[in-house]
């Protein structure tokens, strides 16, 4: 859910979270969980950790970044997601 939001831009570089405990009530996992989650987005590049004040939303990543939190299966390996549009139906 994070990754999708700064990937979109929808969470701006040096925006703070809100606090690790309020994330983790929302979401209805415990804050240990929460905070092993948010240490891997710190090591991909996505957030920075400062204790005592907070967690922020580092610079924009680039597309293959935040793909790379993603297990892709291709029988030749690697590659980003796509999507198409099947169909449209006018209601």
């Amino acid at each position: 859910m994070l990754i999708r939001e700064i990937a979109a831009g929808r969470m701006m570089e040096g925006e703070k979270l809100p606090p690790e405990r309020d994330m983790a009530a929302d979401l209805g996992i415990a804050v240990g969980t929460l905070r092993k989650a948010l240490g891997d987005l710190e090591r991909k590049g996505l957030l920075s950790r400062i204790q005592g004040s907070g967690n922020y939303v580092r610079s924009q990543p680039d597309v293959a970044s935040v793909y790379s939190m993603f297990r892709l299966e291709l029988l030749e390996g690697g590659g980003l997601p796509t999507a198409r549009v099947l169909s449209v139906d006018r209601l």
